[in-house]
């Protein structure tokens, strides 16, 4: 047995080897003593090749090297071969450890390599950290030195389908986790790879005192961070076989529709590189975690936009309705007299922009302005400046209302074209956004209505509904989701080099509306595809989605992102204490506004609100996001020495709270002048006392003295 043991003044790995395999390699906190790792690493994977589908456990042939690593620290790098068949194909791996000098993190990166003649087809795979698990204290198991640990994902604690990912040791224990996945009846239906399993961009494994971050970056590919309960018979000393339980974590593993899909095939000599694994070791309440989290992500670009200062929406969509490919209703409700009544509310509220939804187009998906309604795009635009003071955005979207993308359709795999009509008023085509003439003819189309003067515009209901097979379009055979969310990326990216001052919003191009497919941070950086991202379709009931608790998912995104999120809402379904608007407002940095539907009552408290949230938009739009809890937020302008708090009332009774604040922790002076609530220093910490009227938001502004 020989042990390599690399030690920082933060954790230690151990690296253990007998007789050229790896045995284990543990990973121990110097701080708390936890033992994160403590068993054999898990490689291990299903390869097919000639036919056969082998099962590869285990690295054998094992060599550990240390060498100086060029950002200061040293590497670790693992060499070895997966499996001990000899019969078996031969997958290589390389297994490397980035220690970093004097920090609190190590990475981790791993590649598969193909040294046989023949493809190999990777039908599964699981290399991670194990952890030895065993039934907590509580009910009547040994415990474990993670007894009162917990693994919380991040961005979403709370995913905006409702379902919490925070799992105490039993849940780990035994593997109950929950995978979000977006469903719409409408769409093609795939099964995703990673039931059973917990998929996340990161972990934050913490008993509140002390934590580990498990974070997954991969820019290249679609990829998370997975874990997994793993049940392994073993024999004992004595011949017995007993069940041992493992939490896996780190690594690599499939997540979704298979992805990385780049690494399913491995070509004769082909390798493949997973995205890299970030364990970084932190002390803190269990939000550090998602604090840390988007320290990491503003430090690889994904961060707010510099100069950021998005416009006020007014959406027509909520009064003037959505008529897809009817032309004789589109004639009746959607024409320039229509819009301008809508202008006149946007500007009356205090908005800065008429946002077009579904009707501007001679026919829904076809993006070509229609003229006979609306007269040019350009002259459009200048009455609408010249007449209200607004700027004008639209929306465009993938799917067609007519069959205006002739050659351009998706091809099944039985060569029928993909056309989709779930109800029988609105069918509509699917164009293949990977085809190169649509992606010409598409940024054309785009372009000309966009160079006329626009400001904003939203990518929406490009979805994936399935891989193309036509050979005639360029691409591939079949098309990825992967592909297909680069190819819209990619159409958003050249309409943004063309209109540098166009604002562009992105819904996710493969799960548009709900639940993401692809991670937050994946096809942003500082030149890419879009600005903003979509709030997750709260658009149409703020407030029973923000009651419900599905929209509690926003705080936690903003714990962890500040890559802006976009919504607008239908102020009809809020009340008159602008409850949903306030949440939004502090949630989305990007806001729009609609539904006047002839309610003066909640129009002037949307007037009053709106007015407010304009005196402190720099805060909500650029500022930094800090969540004491749940309902309280924070924006906080360090630079300015100057914040905002939010503290909401989700009941229908008045309630009091106390809230505590150390101004130094968010970045401020501890001399404030507070203005919305009693308030005392007490020791260096500011406790404010509030009063929450029912189903209402409070809101305290603190000020440099």
């Amino acid at each position: 047995m020989r042990l390599e043991s690399f030690e920082t003044s933060r954790y230690q790995l151990d690296i253990e080897l007998d007789d050229g395999k790896i045995c284990r390699i543990a990973l121990n906190c110097a701080y708390s003593g936890v033992k994160f790792a403590d068993s054999a690493y898990r490689y291990s994977v299903f390869a097919e090749s000639d036919g056969r589908i082998f099962c590869l456990e285990g690295l054998r042939d094992a060599e550990v090297r240390e060498e100086p690593w060029r950002r200061g620290g040293r590497t670790v790098t693992i060499r070895g071969v997966l499996g001990d068949d000899p019969a078996a194909p031969r997958i290589s791996v390389r297994h490397v450890f980035y220690i970093p000098e004097d920090e609190d993190y190590l990475e981790e990166s791993i590649t598969l390599s193909n040294q046989s003649p023949a493809v190999i087809v990777l039908r599964g795979y699981r290399f991670g950290f194990r952890k030895k698990l065993a039934k907590p204290k509580k009910f009547g198991g040994p415990g474990v030195d993670v007894e009162d640990y917990r693994l919380i994902a991040i961005p979403f604690r709370l995913q905006p389908d409702g379902k919490k990912h925070d799992y105490p040791l039993d849940d780990i224990y035994h593997g109950r986790y929950e995978c979000s996945t977006f469903h719409n009846p409408a769409r093609l239906v795939q099964e995703v790879v990673d039931v059973g399993r917990g998929r996340s961009e990161a972990w934050a494994w913490t008993n509140g005192e002390d934590g580990l971050l498990i974070i997954k970056y991969n820019p290249h590919a679609v990829e998370y961070s997975m874990v997994e309960t793993e049940r392994a018979a073993e024999t004992g000393s004595s011949g017995e076989t007993r069940i041992e339980v493992y939490l896996n974590f780190g690594g690599a593993a499939p997540s979704l529709y298979n992805e990385p899909i780049q690494a399913r095939i491995l070509e004769p000599g082909g390798e493949f590189t997973f995205g890299t694994t970030r364990y970084q070791f932190y002390e803190g309440l269990w939000r550090q975690g998602s604090y840390l989290f988007r320290e990491y992500m503003s430090a690889m670009g994904h961060a707010v936009p510099e100069n950021y200062d998005p416009p006020v929406n007014w959406n027509e969509l909520y009064d003037v309705g959505w008529y897809h490919n009817d032309h004789n209703a589109l004639a009746r409700h959607y024409t320039s007299r229509t819009l301008e009544r809508e202008a006149q509310k946007a500007r009356d509220l205090g908005c800065d922009l008429l946002y077009l939804d579904p009707g501007w187009e001679v026919c829904e998906g076809v993006t070509v302005w229609d003229e006979e309604r609306l007269g040019t795009p350009s002259e459009f635009i200048a009455s609408i400046r010249e007449k209200f003071g607004l700027k004008v955005g639209f929306r465009t979207i993938g799917r067609s209302y007519a069959d205006a993308w002739q050659g351009m359709y998706r091809m099944r795999f039985d060569g029928t074209i993909g056309f989709y009509a779930p109800y029988a008023s609105k069918p509509f085509y699917e164009p293949c956004f990977c085809s190169e003439a649509y992606q010409e003819e598409k940024v054309r189309r785009i372009l000309e209505i966009a160079r006329a003067g626009m400001s904003f515009i939203m990518f929406d209901e490009f979805d994936w509904r399935g891989p193309c097979y036509d050979p005639s379009h360029g691409h591939p055979i079949p098309t990825t989701p992967d592909m297909h969310a680069r190819a819209v990326a990619e159409i958003a990216r050249r309409v943004r080099e063309e209109c540098p001052g166009i604002t562009i919003e992105l819904h996710d191009p493969v799960w548009p509306w709900g639940v993401r497919y692809l991670p937050i941070y994946y096809l942003h950086s500082e030149n890419g595809a879009f600005h903003e991202l979509w709030a997750f379709e709260f658009m149409w009931s703020p407030l029973e989605d923000l009651l419900c608790g599905k929209a509690i998912s926003l705080f936690y995104y903003n714990l962890a992102y500040s890559i802006p999120l976009y919504i607008h809402l239908d102020m009809a379904n809020d009340n008159d204490n602008c409850l949903a608007f306030w949440w939004y407002a502090s949630t989305c940095r990007h806001i729009g506004i609609g539904g006047e539907k002839g309610n003066k009552t909640r129009f002037e408290a949307y007037k009053k609100a709106l007015s407010e949230y304009l005196s402190l938009k720099d805060l909500y739009a650029r500022g930094t996001f800090y969540g004491p809890d749940e309902l309280t937020h924070i924006h906080v302008l360090p630079e300015e020495g100057r914040c905002v708090l939010n503290a909401f009332n989700l009941t229908d009774s008045s309630i009091s709270r106390q809230v505590e604040i150390r101004p130094h922790d968010v970045g401020l002076i501890e001399e404030l002048h507070v203005v919305g609530a009693d308030h005392k220093m007490i020791r260096g910490k500011l406790v404010l006392d509030l009063q929450i009227p029912p189903f209402s938001c409070v809101l305290v502004k603190m000020l440099p003295r």
